[in-house]
C-alpha cells in the first residue's frame, strides 16, 4: 500500500503536460494484436496499462517499452491462456476477447474486475459475441465462450451505447465484418476506428451505426500510431486549478475532445481559452459559482469520469448544485469522505448529490475507493487547510501517470510514501 501526503492551500500555476488517453490506450493495445508488430506512441505509464501488458505477455506476445513508446510483437499463434490474476483486477481485459476469440474459437476466464463504482454488467459484451455465433455462459465468477456457428456479416444492436462493448464489437468484426447499431461515439472509440482503418479494415461510420464492410483476413505487418491526449486528465487538472484559484496551461489537448468539459468549467465561472493545441484555464480574479445542475452523459456530454471532480469543485463554489450521474450507482459513495473534511453534501439517492458551497475543507486521513474518487480527494486536499493523507495511492495510479511529479511541476505539494508510516493529521 502506498500513500499520498498532500499539503493544502496550494495555488496551481504553470504548464500541465496532459498524458496519453487511458481509455484509448487499452483498446489500442488490444488492437495491436491484429498486427505482427505495432508501435504505439504516447502510451501513459499507468497501472492499468501495465496490468493489461502482463495479460498480453501471457499470450506469448513480446512487449518493449521505450520512453513513452510501446512496441508489441506477436507470434504467429497466440497462447490460449490469460493471466487470470490480472484479468480479475482489470475490467479493460475484456477487450482482449474481441481479438482472441476469432483466432482460438473458445476461451474460459475469470470475469473481469475493476473499480467498484456500480453494477457494470457485461451483458452488452456477451450480446456482441452471441450475435457473431458464440455461446456465452457465466458461472461461479467465470465466463465460458465458444464458437458454435459461423455467421456472415453479424449485426448487433447495443441496448446501451457502451464504450467497451462498442470497442469489442469493432475488434471482433475487424476479422469478420459486421454492423454495430447504437454505438458509442467517444473520441477514444474513433481513435480505435482510425487505427483499424490504417490496418486496412473498411469502416463506415454513421450516427446510428458503424459498418465494417471488409475485415482483415491476416495479420497486418506493421503499424505505428499515436495515442491521443487524455481529456479526463486535462479536466482533472482544470478542476484542480478551479479549487486552488490557479491558472494552468493544459498542453497537447484536442479542442473537440474538451467540448462537454469546457462548457461545464465555464458554468462554474472559469475562463477557458485556446492557444494552438493548449487550453488555458484561469481562475484568478473570478469567484466560483455553482451551476444549478450537472448531469453526466455519454459523449459529447459531461463525462462520468469527472463527476467526482465536479463535486469537489461544487464544495468551493457559491450556491447549490445538484450533481447527477445516472450511469453508475456507486459513483457517489465517496462523498462521506468530503463531508468528513467539512463539505456540505446531501446524498439524495445512489445517483444524485446536492452540494452547498462554499465550505472550508480540512485535511484528514482518507482512503482512495476508486481511480476518479481518489483523484478527487487529492484535489480536495490541495485546497483544504492542513495536510490530507490518502491511502491506497496505487488505486489513483491505475489511471493517472506520474501524479506526484506532474502536480509538483505546477505548484502542488504532494509526496508519495511506499510504506505508510505517517501519523494522522490533526
Amino acid at each position: 500500500m502506498s500513500t499520498f501526503v498532500v499539503q493544502g492551500k496550494q495555488r496551481l500555476v504553470g504548464s500541465y503536460p496532459v498524458q496519453g488517453n487511458k481509455n484509448a490506450a487499452l483498446p489500442l493495445i488490444a488492437a495491436g494484436l491484429l498486427s505482427e508488430r505495432a508501435v504505439l506512441d504516447r502510451v501513459p505509464d499507468i497501472l492499468d496499462v501495465r496490468n493489461l501488458l502482463r495479460i498480453v505477455e501471457s499470450l506469448g506476445v513480446t512487449v518493449t517499452r521505450r520512453e513513452g513508446s510501446l512496441e508489441i510483437e506477436r507470434p504467429g499463434t497466440l497462447e490460449p491462456r490469460l493471466d487470470e490474476e490480472m484479468v480479475h483486477q482489470l475490467r479493460g481485459s475484456v477487450l482482449l476477447l474481441g481479438v482472441l476469440l476469432p483466432e482460438i474459437g473458445r476461451l474460459e476466464a475469470p470475469l473481469p474486475g475493476g473499480c467498484p463504482i456500480g453494477r457494470r454488467s457485461l451483458e452488452t459484451h456477451w450480446r456482441v459475441f452471441e450475435a457473431a455465433g458464440f455461446d456465452v455462459s457465466e458461472q461461479n465468477g467465470r465466463v465460458r465462450i465458444r464458437r458454435s456457428r459461423q455467421i456472415e456479416h453479424p449485426r448487433v444492436y447495443l441496448p446501451e451505447a457502451s464504450v467497451t462493448a462498442t470497442e469489442n464489437a469493432l475488434l471482433l468484426f475487424a476479422r469478420t465484418g459486421g454492423t454495430v447499431e447504437n454505438p458509442a461515439r467517444e473520441p477514444h472509440v474513433l481513435s480505435l476506428i482510425e487505427f483499424l482503418q490504417k490496418l486496412g479494415v473498411e469502416v463506415e461510420t454513421h450516427p446510428l451505426h458503424y459498418v465494417i464492410r471488409k475485415g482483415v483476413s491476416s495479420l497486418g505487418r506493421e503499424i505505428k500510431f499515436t495515442i491521443p491526449p487524455d481529456y479526463i486528465d486535462a479536466g482533472t487538472a482544470a478542476f484542480a486549478a478551479a479549487v486552488t484559484h490557479g491558472c494552468l496551461r493544459l498542453e497537447s489537448l484536442r479542442r473537440d475532445d474538451f467540448i462537454g468539459i469546457h462548457s461545464t468549467l465555464e458554468a462554474f465561472g472559469l475562463r477557458v481559452s485556446w492557444e494552438d493545441d493548449a487550453a488555458v484555464v484561469d481562475f484568478e480574479g473570478t469567484e466560483l459559482r455553482n451551476p444549478e445542475k450537472i448531469t453526466a452523459a455519454p459523449w459529447p456530454g459531461f463525462p462520468t469520469d469527472l463527476t467526482s471532480l465536479a463535486i469537489v469543485a461544487a464544495t468551493q463554489a457559491a450556491g447549490e448544485c445538484l450533481v447527477h450521474d445516472w450511469l453508475y450507482e456507486s459513483r457517489m459513495f465517496f462523498v462521506d469522505k468530503l463531508v468528513r473534511m467539512g463539505a456540505r453534501i446531501t446524498l439524495c439517492d445512489p445517483h444524485r448529490v446536492l452540494v452547498c458551497g462554499p465550505t472550508v475543507l480540512r485535511g484528514i486521513r482518507l482512503e482512495s475507493p476508486d481511480i476518479r474518487a481518489g483523484m478527487a480527494l487529492l484535489v480536495a486536499g490541495l485546497c483544504a487547510e492542513g495536510v490530507t493523507i490518502i491511502e491506497h495511492a496505487e488505486v489513483v495510479e491505475r489511471g493517472y501517470e506520474n501524479v506526484v511529479s506532474r502536480f509538483r511541476g505546477i505548484g502542488g505539494q504532494i509526496r508519495k510514501l511506499e510504506n505508510d508510516k505517517v501519523e494522522s493529521p490533526g
